[in-house]
């Protein structure tokens, strides 16, 4: 059996065994559902999968997809300004990265349900501030890390010769620093896509206002209404689209790396 396996190409086998994987919790969803026998709490693959096609064919699918992205996106350019100004700045001066230190770090081991609440509670009446907030506290500190990491990271050999030459001048920092930094920051916001899209649905579920439309708001809606054939697909659907942004960014993340 080794030797059959040794001769089949590596990538066959990769995808191979992933189908096998899949396949394989397809069976167990099925096993389950079929044991606790009641497709209204615990709904099998047939229910699904018309669930999954009943909800492609609803324009309304597709608009709350477009605004949990665009929402996303907009918090996202907005961690990314920050984050890099302020990185800038804490790579350049260890005064200022030792005063950004216990921010970041705060943000870092609060747990997101506990941010997640609390701006709930200071933006009742304005829920879509109130996300790109939420989505922007979680993703900051990870591209915060990214910029200072790759400034750090620059050899000490460049960072002598740009101080002899003034340093902290505008053409070395953007024609030399932050060039030589590109990789960990383009890491870091590869790094912090998935996340920030994975926040900012969790942030209109648990919001749940009906002005603060999404995916989120979706899936709150059939949870509301025990429709949980529906929620399940609509899950699946995030997890598709999950899987090609990953996919994307896996494949520009092996070019950096090259």
């Amino acid at each position: 059996m080794r030797k059959i396996l040794n001769k089949i190409p590596k990538n066959f086998k990769t995808v191979f065994f992933e189908i096998i994987g899949i396949l394989f919790l397809l069976a167990l969803w099925e096993i389950i559902a079929l044991c606790v026998n009641d497709p209204f709490i615990f709904p099998n693959l047939s229910n699904i999968f018309t669930s999954f096609g009943e909800i492609l064919s609803i324009s309304s699918t597709y608009t709350a997809i477009g605004e949990s992205l665009l929402r996303t996106i907009l918090s996202l350019i907005i961690s990314f300004v920050f984050a890099f100004i302020l990185g800038l700045l804490a790579g350049l001066f260890k005064l200022i990265k030792d005063f950004l230190a216990p921010l970041v770090y705060i943000l870092k081991l609060v747990p997101t349900p506990c941010v997640v609440y609390f701006i709930i509670i200071f933006f009742l009446k304005e829920p879509n501030i109130g996300s790109l907030i939420i989505t922007f506290l979680i993703v900051f500190p990870i591209l915060y890390e990214s910029f200072v990491e790759g400034l750090n990271n620059i050899d000490d050999s460049i960072k002598l010769s740009l101080r002899i030459e003034g340093y902290y001048s505008f053409k070395s920092i953007f024609r030399v620093l932050i060039p030589q930094a590109m990789p960990f920051l383009l890491l870091g916001c590869i790094n912090s896509i998935g996340l920030g899209v994975k926040v900012s649905i969790m942030s209109e579920i648990l919001i749940g206002t009906e002005s603060l439309r999404g995916i989120g708001r979706l899936i709150h809606n059939y949870r509301l209404n025990a429709e949980y054939s529906h929620m399940i697909a609509l899950t699946l659907l995030i997890i598709f689209i999950f899987i090609i942004i990953d996919i994307i960014f896996s494949y520009i993340k092996k070019i950096l790396k090259k």
